[in-house]
C-alpha cells in the first residue's frame, strides 16, 4: 500500500507539471536577434519608441522606460557619486534636483539615474543590417529618433564590473559598435540618463 501511493505522487506532479507548462504561450522574438540561437523573447511593438512632446525624451514601448533623447546632453564625466561635483552620478542628481542644471527635471520627471548594462544593452538592435544602420548609434538615430548618440566613446551604466582595492570598475557600452566593457570609475564616459524600470 505504501509503495503505491509514493509511486502515485511522483505521477501526480509529472501530469500537473506537463498540463501547467502546456499553458505557456510563447511569443516569438520579432527583433532583434535570432529566435534560433536566443529563444523565446518579448515582441517588438508597432511603435517601439515614442518621443514625447516636448521632444526631448523618448519612451520605449518595448521596456517600458524613458530615455533622454539626446544622448549626449549631460555631457562626459568620470562615474563618481552624486556628492562629487563633475561626475555621472553628480549631474544626474543635479539634473533632478537643481533648477540651474542641465536638463532639469526634463519632460517634468525628477528620477532620472544611470542606466543599468541590460537597460542600455536593450536599445541595441542587433539584428539591424549594415544596409540600415552603419552602427547601433546610427540604427537609433536613423530609426528611432534619438540624437547625439556616440560612437567614439563609451557610456557608463550603473551596473559594477568589479571592485578592487582602491577603484570600482563599472561596465560601459559602446554605440560604435555594440562591444561592453569593464572601465575604471575614474575614467571619462558618456552619460545617459533613464527613468522607470529598475
Amino acid at each position: 500500500m505504501n509503495d503505491f501511493r509514493f509511486k502515485l505522487v511522483p505521477a501526480l506532479v509529472l501530469i500537473s507539471g506537463i498540463s501547467f507548462a502546456a499553458n505557456i504561450a510563447y511569443v516569438p522574438k520579432v527583433a532583434p536577434g535570432n529566435t534560433v540561437t536566443a529563444g523565446a523573447g518579448k515582441q517588438w511593438p508597432t511603435t517601439r519608441f515614442i518621443v514625447d512632446p516636448s521632444g526631448n525624451c523618448i519612451s520605449d514601448n518595448l521596456t517600458g522606460l524613458m530615455w533622454v533623447r539626446n544622448a549626449s546632453l549631460l555631457g562626459a564625466a568620470t562615474w563618481g557619486s552624486a556628492a562629487t561635483s563633475g561626475t555621472a552620478q553628480y549631474k544626474i542628481d543635479q539634473m533632478n534636483s537643481n533648477p540651474a542644471s542641465v536638463g532639469y527635471q526634463l519632460c517634468g520627471y525628477s528620477d532620472w539615474r544611470l542606466p543599468n548594462i541590460n537597460e542600455l544593452l536593450s536599445l541595441i538592435n542587433y539584428a539591424a543590417t549594415p544596409l540600415v544602420a552603419t552602427t547601433p548609434a546610427a540604427w537609433l538615430q536613423e530609426s528611432a529618433g534619438f540624437t547625439n548618440v556616440q560612437t567614439n566613446n563609451y557610456y557608463w551604466t550603473s551596473t559594477l564590473y568589479v571592485k578592487t582595492l582602491g577603484n570600482t570598475t563599472v561596465w560601459t557600452v559602446s554605440f560604435g559598435d555594440g562591444s561592453t566593457t569593464g572601465d575604471q570609475n575614474i575614467s571619462t564616459n558618456y552619460v545617459w540618463p533613464v527613468r522607470g524600470g529598475k
